[in-house]
């Protein structure tokens, strides 16, 4: 009679090393831990009683190899949405304080009140604004707040010359215009932000209908 060989024990190791490992592909911070628990894995399994455990093991010890170079194919996609994301938000400055002007023109404009400068409309953004307030230029601007880089006017003439711009008052009120615009930089490239309101209806570059009081988007520092 021949001795019965010692039956297989099991383990659950590689198991939850494979399952830390696979998680590591989606969450960075488990990968250390997938890793670690894969070749305390390989190291059990190394033993004859736990052999029948080796593939899984194996198996974790992979997917903990490739875990690096799927983190890294997240991060080429979710990072460049990320910045895109945080510069749109940057935009919502813009658009909300280019509404405040266009409400307070609009009263002025019922009263008949001056309205040829930013003091006039009673207008000031708040503190550390990224863009830069355009009523008429050079004599009614509201610079860029710190500590974001100011913007020359020679520089903001050229971005609203770009954009076919014209910001003032037109005409005599109560029944004049006035056009006031926005400009920033929201990713610190080399292209600028550009938007504008109107008390008047207008169209966009594409001919479009752009309503009084609504925010119009001349140059996206996102896409450009």
């Amino acid at each position: 009679m021949f001795p019965e060989s010692a039956a297989p024990k099991k383990t659950a190791l590689p198991g939850v090393a494979l399952g830390f490992a696979i998680a590591g592909m989606c969450l960075a911070c488990l990968w250390p831990v997938g890793v670690v628990l894969a070749i305390l894995a390989m190291v059990k399994t190394s033993k004859p009683e736990y052999a029948g455990r080796r593939g899984l093991a194996v198996a974790s010890l992979i997917a903990a190899g490739v875990g690096p170079f799927v983190i890294g194919i997240w991060a080429a996609i979710a990072i460049p949405n990320f910045i895109r994301f945080q510069a749109r938000s940057k935009q919502t400055e813009c658009r909300v304080n280019l509404k405040a002007i266009f409400t307070a023109a609009k009263a002025r404009m019922v009263e008949g009140e001056p309205m040829g400068s930013f003091e006039a409309l009673g207008f000031q953004p708040e503190p550390r604004n990224r863009y830069a307030y355009v009523l008429v230029m050079p004599d009614s601007v509201i610079p860029v707040g710190a500590p974001f880089p100011a913007l020359d006017p020679d520089v903001l003439q050229a971005a609203l010359d770009r954009a076919g711009v014209e910001p003032g008052v037109q005409g005599e009120c109560p029944d004049c215009t006035l056009t006031a615009a926005c400009v920033g930089n929201v990713d610190n490239d080399d292209t600028l932000d550009v938007w504008s309101i109107s008390t008047a209806d207008r169209t966009d570059a594409s001919n479009q209908p752009v309503a009084a009081g609504a925010p119009l988007h001349h140059v996206n520092d996102v896409q450009e």
